[in-house]
């Protein structure tokens, strides 16, 4: 009980900014067995969302509140995911050969296929919010809750792109048993506040987008990396909002 409490905490202090001051064990098996917590990480990081949610839309408008929304994700998970997503669209957009697309990929400078993407993501979050949350505000939960899933069963079926790297303590490290539990969780979480039919067609939407990003990525760098993990979690993000705003409609 201890260790899998630690596991939690670990992933909560690896992928937010929420101060967890402890010294915790970050071996490889850590991670492995924890991955089936990053749903709740989702979780805590969305329904924290969702509370400055209701909170705001009681004292501002809808589209100044959605920005307060998308502004605590920022600080809650240090823009780490949305980094990844301008690292990989920088490496791939640069239309090199599969070492310079890494390369780039690594390299901390900003370019300019990363800011349109960044833009992009932003633009897609905030007016699908916009059109979602009067409605049905739990899709603030439910987005981030089925992309970090989609990151436990991208890193369960991919391989590495390269030796080193943040990443590699996910891909290829998690089994099949972290999968299905990973599973369990968030499809146990998210028929409390959806109907099942629609959880089964938003993780399955998640699933063929990870597999035809797996791919791509295959072909063009062997592989896959932490980058790739965090494009793939706005990506999900993303058509997750987009499917339930086509749900609701």
């Amino acid at each position: 009980m201890k260790e899998t409490i630690c596991n939690l905490l670990l992933f909560i202090q690896f992928f937010t900014r929420i101060p967890i001051n402890l010294s915790l064990p970050c071996e490889s098996k850590n991670f492995r067995r924890g991955s089936v917590f990053l749903p709740i990480v989702g979780l805590i990081i969305g329904g924290i969302q969702w509370g400055a949610y209701k909170l705001f839309i009681q004292i501002l408008p809808l589209e100044p509140t959605v920005v307060i929304v998308l502004l605590i994700g920022v600080l809650l998970t240090g823009g780490l995911h949305i980094d990844g997503l301008g690292d990989t669209c920088d490496g791939f957009f640069a239309f090199k050969g599969s070492d310079r697309i890494i390369e780039i990929m690594k390299d901390s400078r900003i370019g300019t296929y990363s800011c349109i993407a960044t833009i992009f993501d932003f633009l897609f979050k905030y007016t699908l919010i916009v059109a979602i949350a009067p409605k049905f505000s739990i899709a603030i939960i439910v987005a981030p809750m089925i992309s970090r899933f989609t990151t436990v069963f991208l890193s369960a079926m991919g391989n590495t792109a390269k030796n080193t790297g943040t990443g590699n303590l996910f891909i290829g490290n998690i089994g099949k048993m972290q999968l299905v539990i990973t599973v369990l969780i968030t499809t146990g979480i998210l028929i409390l506040v959806m109907n099942p039919k629609y959880v089964i067609i938003l993780l399955v939407s998640g699933i063929i987008l990870s597999v035809v990003l797996n791919e791509f990525c295959k072909s063009k760098i062997g592989g896959i990396t932490g980058d790739i993990l965090g494009a793939n979690n706005e990506l999900v993000e993303i058509l997750t909002l987009i499917l339930i705003a086509i749900i609701m409609k």
